[in-house]
């Protein structure tokens, strides 16, 4: 049988345009009888993510983009259509990352798999991220040196311009001159070195002399530290107690006292009582004289032979210490008794000896009850913190 000439032109048309859709659809990477897997993406920006570019899954090509198209209310934003195999299954938390391909700067979208348990399908809007090529990268790693660097220009401008500003004409001039500011200065130093110098070198004598003198005042002053410090004491304790004082009173007190004693001087010029007859009376005071007189010798008489006049025994308790007396207050101690000539018998004539466990004991009071001797002891320390209760054994 004869096959018509028409009927293999619309043969020939026929499949000519089935090859031409199934081309369009292999470039657009579109498959004509196989279904595959579609999702979505939605992106800032694709970076030069055409259609058919690659789609990639653990390092192996699944796919391919399918669409690309504008999305939002401003067509701010890029909508990404990409098919895999139908067969492969991608956790719903899996990240679609569009990054280079290559090194000439091909762009592939790279399925980063998730964790989650549910698997995502076909129609599905996975998450998107977008990883910086190697420009990027480097433009973004260069932008810090390149604000360093401007700013390093930039100070070494101002630099620049104040060296100028000082090397001019006029700046020059101002150095030069301070310079020479300088060197007189350090002439004139110089000049009064050397003069101090001489002064010190004709001097040494006279300063040697009073540095010893200095030394032999704080010398002084270290050795009486002691007496100064007691004075200081004496001192604080008088203050204390003239400000603890009604000095109004007081002195109402003495005006009182002035005017009754002028009265009575009075009384006593005027010859008036016993006291002003014996001021007034010559006889009264020859006899006075004469009963004087022989009160001395009698005194005399006494201290040369006192066994004469008395005799009494009398029980110690200790050196210096009244019977009955079981408390005392020291307020100095030694292990060799004091000269009679110390300042301490200076200052207390009445200041009692007593010897206990090889040491020296001074007392200035002596108490038969522990109570008074410490209301005293508290007062006494005002003046000499050192004081102390001593109990007192008799032998």
């Amino acid at each position: 049988m004869v096959i018509k000439k028409e009927i293999k032109l619309a043969v020939t048309a026929i499949a000519a345009v089935i090859i031409l859709i199934w081309g369009i659809n292999f470039l657009k990477a579109k498959a004509l009888f196989d279904r595959n897997n579609v999702f979505y993406g939605i992106y800032n920006q694709v970076d030069g993510l055409k259609i058919s570019s690659s789609v990639i899954y653990r390092g192996y090509h699944v796919g391919q983009v399918t669409s690309i198209r504008f999305t939002g209310e401003r067509f701010d934003r890029l909508l990404v259509e990409f098919s895999v195999g139908k067969n492969l299954e991608i956790p719903a938390n899996s990240i679609a990352v569009i990054q280079n391909a290559d090194l000439m700067g091909s762009k592939a979208i790279n399925i980063e798999p998730g964790d989650a348990a549910l698997y995502a399908e076909s129609g599905d809007t996975l998450r998107t991220a977008l990883q910086l090529g190697l420009m990027e990268q480097f433009n973004k790693q260069l932008q810090p040196l390149k604000v360093k660097a401007e700013n390093t220009l930039s100070s070494l401008d101002s630099v620049l311009s104040v060296v100028q500003d000082i090397f001019n004409t006029d700046a020059r001039g101002n150095i030069e001159g301070s310079i020479n500011s300088v060197h007189n200065t350090l002439r004139n130093v110089e000049h009064a070195s050397a003069s101090l110098d001489k002064l010190i070198t004709g001097q040494s004598s006279h300063i040697a002399s009073i540095l010893e003198n200095i030394n032999s005042i704080s010398a002084n002053l270290e050795k009486n530290n002691d007496n100064i410090s007691r004075g200081l004491d004496n001192i604080v304790v008088i203050s204390d107690s003239l400000r603890a004082a009604n000095l109004s009173k007081s002195i109402n007190s003495l005006n009182h006292i002035l005017s009754q004693l002028d009265s009575i001087v009075q009384k006593i010029n005027r010859g008036k009582g016993t006291l002003g007859e014996v001021v007034n009376d010559d006889d009264l005071y020859y006899n006075l004289t004469a009963v004087t007189e022989n009160l001395n010798r009698l005194l005399t008489e006494f201290r040369t032979n006192p066994k004469k006049f008395v005799n009494l025994s009398l029980i110690s308790l200790g050196s210096g210490v009244k019977e009955g007396d079981n408390y005392g207050i020291s307020v100095y101690e030694s292990e060799k008794p004091l000269p009679q000539d110390s300042e301490w018998y200076l200052k207390y004539p009445d200041l009692l000896e007593y010897k206990s466990r090889g040491q020296f004991l001074y007392l200035i009071a002596t108490y038969k009850n522990l109570k008074r001797a410490e209301k005293d002891l508290d007062k006494i320390k005002n003046a000499y913190p050192n004081a102390f209760i001593v109990k007192i054994s008799q032998k």
